[in-house]
């Protein structure tokens, strides 16, 4: 794993006199022990403009950048030490730190897993372990979403609403979700039921989906998907879908890889190929990046030019999205986005608002 941009300074740093490593991590410590952590950050930046291969300064610069809250410039931090020396074990720890802040117990135990075990006796590894072994071995999870669309060609709007719950125990997943769907003056109720399995920092996903009397959504249909974890430099996911429609059978396949290029900010792209109902191949595209002001504002868009079957039938479509997602509390995530669609027949224009709470 490698981090490609050097993490951006919190602050802008005044040249430093030119001292050993060992005098330059120690006030680096000092300084964050005394709270002041853009100064401890400016002292590690300065040590590793000249030894970039200083793992020790990495983890340290990992741990100033964490205490200021910014996550996404540690995680980078630990991500660049653990590339230089994979064994560690400080920065699996902050990594795991990371992740219970973020709320996600199954992430941290991966990490806290991977230290050895002649830290385990360490105070503050110990406390960590106690903290998460003490709160409940599941989660349960809720996401509402509700979108409103309009068409062009004095089309009828179209309306979208749905819910899912799902439950994690330990390196398990449960879920079933229920969409109601209006378009062209029909609906459809789509139900869904779920079930994945997280093997070290990778999950995998089956669904299976369904409605009664359809007009356009699937009668039935099978997904697979992996995902690998997005505090990873590199992340990779792919899913395969089979699904039987009025107008015949779809089958779709995508692969997505991310990158993290720094200062908060992912790429990704995406590739998209799909059987259509007459046994058509057809192929498409996606990119997309997301910029992370701070821990609880993140932006997106994102740009796709692939086949859909969202009518029932496989038609290509051009989109432009933007968005973005506020925590509201530590339990309470909001995302708010904007769609506009490129279609032969009409465009279409939609406005989504999705909260998802964790308890």
């Amino acid at each position: 794993m490698m981090v490609a941009d050097f993490p951006a300074p919190i602050m802008a740093c005044a040249v430093q006199a030119e001292k050993s490593a060992e005098a330059a991590l120690a006030e680096a410590r000092e300084a964050r022990r005394m709270g002041d952590y853009a100064a401890a950050a400016c002292t590690l930046e300065g040590l590793l403009a000249s030894e970039p291969q200083n793992a020790d300064a990495w983890v340290q610069l990992g741990f100033a950048y964490a205490a200021g809250n910014d996550a996404a410039r540690a995680r980078a931090a630990y991500l660049r030490a653990l590339a230089i020396a994979p064994e560690y074990d400080d920065a699996k720890f902050g990594l795991a730190q990371l992740a219970h802040r973020a709320g996600d117990t199954a992430e941290a135990q991966a990490w806290l897993e991977r230290i050895g075990s002649a830290r385990s006796e360490d105070a503050d590894i110990a406390a960590l372990r106690a903290v998460l072994s003490a709160s409940p071995g599941h989660a349960w999870r809720w996401d509402l979403f509700g979108a409103y669309s309009t068409l062009s060609e004095d089309l009828e709007p179209w309306r979208e609403a749905g819910l899912s719950l799902s439950r994690r125990d330990g390196a398990h997943t449960f879920g079933a979700s229920i969409e109601q769907v209006a378009r062209f003056g029909s609906s459809d109720l789509y139900g869904e039921v779920r079930v994945g399995r997280t093997v070290d920092t990778a999950t995998w996903e089956v669904a299976l989906g369904g409605a009664s009397h359809p007009q356009f959504k699937p009668e039935a249909a099978l997904r697979v998907e992996f995902t690998t974890a997005e505090n990873r430099d590199w992340t990779f996911a792919a899913s395969l879908t089979l699904a039987r429609y009025n107008a015949g059978e779809i089958d779709r396949f995508s692969a997505r890889a991310g990158r993290g290029l720094g200062h908060g900010v992912r790429a990704s792209a995406q590739t998209i190929m799909m059987h259509d109902e007459f046994e058509d191949l057809r192929t498409g595209y996606g990119v997309g990046a997301t910029w992370s002001a701070n821990d609880s504002l993140e932006f997106s868009v994102n740009w796709s030019d692939a086949p859909e079957s969202s009518e029932g039938a496989t038609i290509d479509v051009r989109a432009l999205g933007a968005g973005f997602a506020l925590v509201i509390a530590p339990d309470l995530r909001l995302r708010v986005g904007a769609l506009r669609e490129d279609r032969d027949a009409f465009d279409r224009v939609e406005w989504s608002l999705a909260a998802t709470r964790t308890f």
